[in-house]
């Protein structure tokens, strides 16, 4: 049972290998960095994300996909704090990302009017 499980895994990561995209405009294979500001800043968006605590990780993982996608889609081998907010904006519906980027447009008051409404 456990060579068949081995083989199995096995198998698995040869084919994830073989069928990998081939882009060579985005960065592959290199390992991605994280800059000190962004880490911190994925740990606080996952640790006040609005879900229950067992859904946290999860979130975590999700945001830092999301962001190295960003980083590498661009080229880069390094992850900022930026990053991470594209990566975050990349993953919110179209209507919620208008009205963010609306509110951001009107600096801290039009975040915290976003705020208030979105508490109800």
């Amino acid at each position: 049972m456990v060579a068949f499980w081995n083989k199995k895994k096995k198998e698995k990561t040869e084919t994830s290998i073989v069928d990998a995209p081939a882009d060579t405009s985005v960065v592959q294979n290199e390992e991605l960095t994280w800059d000190d500001r962004a880490s911190q800043a994925l740990e606080q968006a996952a640790a006040q994300a609005p879900v229950p605590s067992i859904m946290k990780k999860k979130i975590r993982n999700e945001l830092k996909k999301a962001a190295e996608e960003f980083t590498k889609k661009d080229n880069r081998t390094t992850v900022s704090p930026e990053d991470l907010m594209q990566g975050l904006m990349s993953k919110l519906p179209a209507n919620m990302r208008g009205k963010i980027e609306n509110a951001a447009k009107e600096g801290p008051e039009g975040l915290k009017k976003l705020e208030k409404e979105m508490r109800g």
